[in-house]
């Protein structure tokens, strides 16, 4: 199995930063507007990029850390979302 089997998924703002500011670094980080970026806080939980190494994964996560805003790297190789016992 591939080992590009990671998402990160934005949960939302951290506390000590007011939100301008960190849509405002999360933009630069992503190349997109302030608004886009309000946008994508105003949807959370929102899977930001997928199929991802796990080496990939922990850098965006520690950019989007650094940036103010909270996220998280999610497993997708046991994902069982799909399945159904029906």
């Amino acid at each position: 199995m591939s080992q590009e089997a990671y998402r990160i998924i934005l949960k939302g703002y951290k506390a000590g930063k007011g939100e301008y500011y960190i849509e405002e670094s999360f933009a630069t980080l992503f190349k997109i507007t302030q608004k886009e970026a309000r946008d994508y806080f105003k949807e959370t939980p929102k899977t930001l990029k997928e199929n991802l190494t796990l080496e990939q994964a922990e850098q965006y996560e520690a950019d989007i850390k650094s940036a103010g805003a909270d996220c998280e790297v999610e497993d997708m190789r046991f994902n069982l979302s799909g399945l159904s016992l029906e």
